[in-house]
């Protein structure tokens, strides 16, 4: 698969992934709660569609350094993205687990934080492609 492909099929597995997301947040907020079972296993899903496309292209393409104008923004915004994806990682299968086993209660209680760090992580993976594409000198 070419770069191009594989960065496409990167972000819109997980911009989908964080905009169902915010969608089923809004079902359990509303009481739909097969809708928000459903978005939340789509997202699920599609995070990791997100994590193969994202190590197939690592593997084939590594990622060149930024050399933009905003380094010290650009690495904060890395640094933060990575160790919130590393977290967010084994949060979500908790609680993904815990909704789908009916531990409802528990699930409740990490729920709200896994979906913060889980937008999160798909924004600021949004901002670092547009940093490494458009404001790094040397392209991505």
């Amino acid at each position: 698969m070419s770069y191009e492909v594989l960065t496409f099929l990167s972000l819109a597995s997980i911009g989908l992934s964080g905009i169902l997301i915010l969608a089923g947040l809004l079902f359990i907020k509303t009481g739909r709660r097969e809708l928000h079972k459903k978005a939340m296993l789509s997202a699920s899903f599609l995070a990791l569609l997100f994590l193969i496309f994202y190590g197939i292209k690592a593997f084939l393409y590594p990622p060149k350094p930024y050399e933009g104008p905003f380094k010290g923004l650009y690495l904060f915004v890395l640094i933060s993205h990575s160790i919130l994806a590393a977290v967010n990682f084994p949060l979500a299968v908790i609680t993904v687990f815990l909704g789908v086993t009916n531990r409802l209660e528990k699930h409740k209680k990490i729920a709200p934080f896994t979906a913060v760090v889980w937008i999160y992580v798909a924004v600021t993976g949004w901002i670092i492609y547009v940093f490494m594409t458009f404001l790094n000198r040397h392209g991505a």
